[in-house]
């Protein structure tokens, strides 16, 4: 289903480019960073694996983009049902073959946890969903120094408390939170980051694509109390029947995930 948004044009526009621009800049990253070890492991076996993958995946994102930007003039979302659980699990497995460890881990280092539940799906556009998601994962796993054994949990849930069931996602992370200030005057602008070579896509970005999709976008946070960044959308009308869990307090822990 190709849907043309209410919103004025213009503004859908510039949010596709700017997802545009950080597909271009994430891709040129992760290239620079293939040839600068390039010849310190060339003959490694499993480096040669890794250089294939991510070969491959550059391509067919290089192919998306392509499909997605020579349809015509007019931006579009092409929204279909979208299990978010998946679009988690996806952008989750990308972010572990970075390196992230994964429960149980060793003092030191970063977690990603996932608690996923039962969720109906929604309508959405799995492309730019998935950058979205992607980018707020990014950005709590950077809020979390190492040295701090940082943690992120990523948790989905059905929420029935509205009057249409909705679908929420949120990302928790135990790092230092945000003063009101830096909110309020810097987290929603365009490709804010904190690193040299930053290529994130910014909240600003990521919030805009979930009103697109009809959601709601909201950033739980305090000074040295760590954040939680939580996103719903409409659910598809099907009926899984599931009640959220307890709404987490900002600064807590995330909890431990089986």
């Amino acid at each position: 289903m190709k849907e043309k948004p209410s919103r004025p044009s213009r503004r859908l526009r510039s949010t596709l480019d700017r997802v545009l621009v950080h597909d271009i800049k994430n891709m040129g990253f992760r290239l620079q960073l293939l040839l600068s070890n390039l010849k310190e492991h060339y003959e490694d076996p499993e480096f040669k694996r890794s250089v294939e993958e991510l070969l491959r995946s550059t391509v067919d994102r290089i192919d998306g983009i392509v499909d997605r930007f020579s349809t015509g003039d007019e931006p579009i979302l092409i929204k279909v049902p979208v299990d978010l659980n998946g679009v988690v699990r996806e952008v989750a497995v990308g972010e572990t073959r970075r390196g992230l460890s994964v429960p149980p881990a060793a003092p030191g280092t970063r977690t990603l946890s996932l608690a996923l539940g039962p969720i109906p799906e929604i309508w959405g556009d799995p492309y730019y969903l998935t950058d979205a998601v992607k980018s707020l994962i990014e950005n709590a796993l950077e809020a979390v120094p190492p040295e701090r054994e940082g943690r992120v949990l990523v948790r989905t849930f059905r929420d029935d408390t509205a009057k249409r069931p909705r679908v929420v996602v949120e990302i928790i992370d135990n790092g230092s939170g945000m003063t009101p200030e830096f909110v309020r005057e810097r987290l929603f602008k365009p490709f804010q980051t904190t690193k040299p070579d930053g290529v994130g896509l910014g909240l600003a970005t990521a919030s805009q694509i979930v009103h697109f999709h009809n959601g709601k976008f909201a950033v739980l946070t305090r000074p040295g109390g760590g954040t939680v960044i939580r996103i719903a959308f409409p659910a598809v009308p099907a009926g899984i029947p599931a009640a959220p869990p307890p709404a987490p307090t900002p600064g807590a822990a995330p909890p431990e995930t089986k």
